[in-house]
C-alpha cells in the first residue's frame, strides 16, 4: 500500500490516504476529517507528502479523509498530487508495445463492419487500409502488397471471390482471410484449390474474436 499525507484545511489534522484510492475515485468523493468532521475535496493542486513504507500511521483515512502537509521545517518535499498519480501510473501500467510495421487491407462494403474490423487491429498494426469495394481494393493491393487481406465475399460489382482470384497473383493464400456471412458461396472457392485461405463466418462477437486471433497469427503478432 502506498500512502500519502496531507491535512484538513480547517483544523490542520494530519490525514493519510491510500494513493491508489487517490488515483481511482477520491478526486470525486469528499475527504472527511475524523477530528472536526470537515469535508473537503483533495484536488490535483493539493499538497501531499509521500509516506515511508516503514512508518505507516496508526490510522489511514477512508476515501473521505486525506493526507496533510508536514510540520514546518520538515525535510520531506511537498509533492503535488498530479506527480504522485503519474508516478503510480508509470509504475503500475505496463508500457504499450510499439505498433508492428505490418500492412492490413480490409475490403468490406458495410461501413459498420469495416470500422469494427479496423478497431480489432488498430492498437497493434501501423498500416490499415479499409475499402468498400473490390475495385479500389485491387488498386491498393497492386501498389502495396498487404501482409494480411481481409475480404467479404458479397461485394458490389466485383465479388470477393473474383478479387481473391486476382489477389493470388500478388499474395499467398495464407495471407488471406475471408470474413463473410455467405455460408454457401464460399464453398466454391475452396473447390478451386484455395484451401490455404482462412475462413471466418460473421455472426456475433465470437466471430470478431476469432477474426482477431487468426489475423494476429497470420501477422506473427500472437
Amino acid at each position: 500500500m502506498s500512502l500519502i499525507e496531507t491535512h484538513c484545511p480547517k483544523c490542520k489534522k494530519k490525514i493519510f490516504l491510500d494513493l491508489e484510492e487517490v488515483v481511482s475515485d477520491s478526486a470525486v468523493r469528499p475527504i472527511r476529517c475524523s477530528q472536526c468532521g470537515n469535508e473537503f475535496m483533495f484536488g490535483f493542486d493539493s499538497e501531499a507528502y509521500p509516506v515511508s513504507e516503514n512508518s505507516v500511521p496508526d490510522t489511514v483515512a477512508e476515501t473521505k479523509d486525506q493526507p496533510q502537509p508536514k510540520e514546518q521545517g520538515s525535510s520531506d518535499t511537498v509533492v503535488p498530487k498530479t506527480r504522485l498519480v503519474k508516478r503510480l501510473v508509470m509504475r503500475r501500467v505496463p508500457k504499450a508495445r510499439p505498433k508492428a510495421d505490418k500492412r492490413i487491407l480490409i475490403i468490406e462494403d458495410s461501413a459498420l463492419t469495416r470500422q469494427q474490423v479496423v478497431d480489432l487491429f488498430s492498437d497493434d498494426v501501423q498500416n490499415i487500409v479499409a475499402l468498400e469495394n473490390a475495385e479500389e481494393g485491387l488498386k491498393e493491393l497492386r501498389q502495396r502488397k498487404p501482409d494480411l487481406l481481409i475480404v467479404d465475399l458479397v461485394l458490389p460489382q466485383m465479388s470477393g471471390a473474383e478479387l481473391i482470384t486476382i489477389a493470388l497473383k500478388y499474395i499467398p493464400t495464407k495471407s488471406i482471410i475471408i470474413f463473410t456471412a455467405a455460408h454457401t458461396t464460399n464453398l466454391d472457392i475452396f473447390d478451386e484449390g484455395m484451401e490455404g485461405i482462412t475462413l471466418v463466418f460473421k455472426g456475433g462477437a465470437d466471430s470478431f474474436e476469432e477474426l482477431s486471433e487468426k489475423g494476429m497469427r497470420i501477422l506473427g503478432l500472437e
